[in-house]
């Protein structure tokens, strides 16, 4: 694809859209409705917006998946390159466009038996010659920290380390048009870092770059973003502008702690991710505005019962190895007390998940053991702990299975053996806590990747189980749905549940949990109050597990301040308090 140098005539676009309309068979309303964008090449575009604004729909018509691969009705046009993506054979778009997806399990290759393996199967369909195929694989393995991967299986990684593999098997082809759906959603905050740095260097290279993203770490980076609203294109512009007061707040969604801060200090937009001159700025001035109000999600906490007996879960010198020689558990030790919500923290493969598989049986101890009230869950069977243990997977599509929404949320108390009345009072109010009720009739499947997040949390939470295990939940959802999932948090812990989670998203850690529990290597190094493990003070011992302080605490630390607030508000009102 070569672009038109010509002077006097405007460079062909590497993607352009006009008009775009998108609508899914059985849709009453559009997915996309007359949207316009343009990308060119050198440039980093953000896409943003609530759950169900269209994202995933534009990134597909992007990537050439619509209608062909993807069945819709399209109106309006999408070009790559100048080549008509709606009707061409996608094909036709090979070398030219790559895309990420939001899944990566849906991206690898079942066939592949290394990650070498997996980044080479894209360029042998180009026809790159061996020598040069070698020397581009092992340059981006580099670049995304995953070289010690290269002769691991795919599909034996974890979920963070599969998105990495995913998005470097995309990368190394060298598309003139990249396309990334949700690419960090499983990553760590440095892995999440990387990423967003190797995109601004491909951009910078000359490569155009689309990329569909909640996190403000990648959002920030970008040259100009779009918010997306009800199916269209509402907003565009810089990121800190976009995501500022000025344009998502007057759509109810929070701005991100950093744009919050910049406009409290009255700075400019362009300077809204730039933490050293918002520290420089509040040093000198304090904020010069009065807080004002956030958009008010109004969600409230998941009501349980509080008459249900919660036992002590204790874990004894865990250790677990997998077939294929990886240790992931080598000797963990940790006490879960009822009405404790404790969040485990990590890099990428640091064992987190192993861990949290060997709660309700899925995974069964080489050494050690899994005890609730005393005892050991090693003859249980994994549907005998369900009434005690539940747990909302990583990939939602590895936990439904059922036609519709409300056959998946009632399936496990059904199981149970509950009555007709009990089952559907606790289907109501489970989707009613994630605020999927009125989707019920539809199938899982039809929903993005973020709902269907929700509805496998709303299935585990009709079981009403007693200890509540939690696997990035967080993933991919907006600010309505991150604090739908900190809803359930609270509701849980007030009633006296056990909630344990998994995330990566350090501001969520911050704000819903009381304890911290850090992991590297298939070991526990650090177990704590948020206050003082998420603080800047302990920023090496975070960056040796992949992670970074929060914003609030960044800035907090940087100021000067002795009082470690957990969320932007606390900041905020620290900040007011000593002005």
């Amino acid at each position: 694809m070569t672009e038109t140098t010509t002077r006097g005539i405007a460079p062909i676009a590497a993607l352009r859209l006009a008009g775009l309309s998108v609508r899914y068979p059985g849709q009453r309303s559009p997915s996309l409705d007359s949207v316009d964008l343009e990308v060119q090449a050198g440039e980093l575009v953000g896409v943003s917006g609530r759950t169900g604004a269209g994202k995933s729909t534009l990134a597909l018509a992007a990537g050439g998946f619509l209608p062909r691969v993807v069945r819709a009705t399209v109106t309006g046009s999408a070009a790559v390159g100048g080549i008509d993506a709606t009707s061409l054979d996608p094909r036709a778009l090979l070398g030219h466009v790559g895309i990420v997806f939001a899944t990566p399990a849906n991206q690898l290759s079942a066939s592949k038996q290394t990650v070498r393996e997996e980044l080479a199967f894209g360029l042998e369909n180009l026809g790159v010659d061996r020598a040069d195929m070698d020397g581009r694989i092992s340059t981006v393995l580099v670049r995304l920290g995953i070289a010690n991967l290269a002769d691991r299986e795919p599909l034996t990684l974890s979920g963070g380390e599969q998105q990495r593999v995913a998005i470097a098997s995309i990368v190394v082809m060298g598309t003139s048009l990249l396309v990334l759906d949700e690419p960090t959603a499983q990553l760590d905050p440095v892995g999440a870092a990387d990423v967003g740095a190797l995109l601004a260097e491909l951009a910078r290279g000359g490569t155009a770059v689309l990329v569909v993203e909640h996190d403000p770490t990648i959002l920030g980076q970008t040259s100009r973003m779009v918010l997306l609203e009800s199916a269209k294109a509402v907003g565009s512009g810089e990121p800190g502008y976009v995501l500022g007061s000025r344009v998502a707040g007057l759509y109810g969604l929070p701005a991100p702690t950093l744009v919050r801060l910049a406009e409290l200090a009255e700075m400019d937009p362009a300077l809204a991710f730039d933490e050293a001159a918002i520290v420089a700025n509040l040093s000198s001035h304090g904020p010069r505005l009065a807080p004002g109000a956030e958009p008010s999600l109004s969600i409230g906490a998941w009501e349980a019962a509080r008459d249900r007996p919660v036992p002590v879960a204790q874990v004894q010198e865990l250790a677990h190895r997998y077939p294929n020689g990886v240790e992931a558990l080598r000797g963990v030790s940790l006490r879960f007390a009822p009405g404790e919500a404790a969040v485990i923290l990590g890099q990428n493969g640091s064992g987190k998940t192993t861990l949290a598989k060997h709660l309700n049986g899925l995974l069964r101890p080489d050494r050690g053991d899994v005890q609730f009230d005393g005892v050991s869950t090693r003859n249980l069977r994994v549907d005998e702990l369900s009434a005690t243990v539940g747990f909302v997977f990583q990939n939602p599509d590895d936990q439904l299975f059922e036609r519709t929404v409300e056959r998946e949320v009632s399936f496990g108390p059904r199981n149970l053996g509950w009555n007709a009345a009990t089952v559907r009072q606790l289907v109501e109010r489970a989707l009613d806590a994630v605020g999927l009720s009125a989707v019920g009739g539809t199938n899982p499947y039809d929903l993005d990747l973020s709902r269907r997040k929700l509805v496998s949390l709303a299935s585990v939470l009709a079981m009403n189980p007693s200890i509540l295990v939690l696997d990035e939940p967080t993933t991919g959802q907006d600010p309505v749905g991150t604090e739908r999932v900190g809803a359930v948090v609270r509701g849980m812990r007030d009633a006296g549940r056990t909630v344990i989670a998994i995330t990566h998203n350090m501001e969520f850690a911050a704000a819903h949990f009381d304890r911290v529990i850090l992991m590297r290597e298939g070991i526990v190094i650090a177990d704590g109050p948020p206050s003082e493990l998420l603080s800047a003070p302990n920023q090496a011992l975070l960056a040796s597990t992949g992670l970074t302080p929060p914003p609030a605490a960044r800035i907090a630390s940087a100021l000067g301040l002795t009082l470690v607030p957990r969320t932007a508000a606390g900041l905020i009102e620290a900040l007011t308090a000593r002005r």
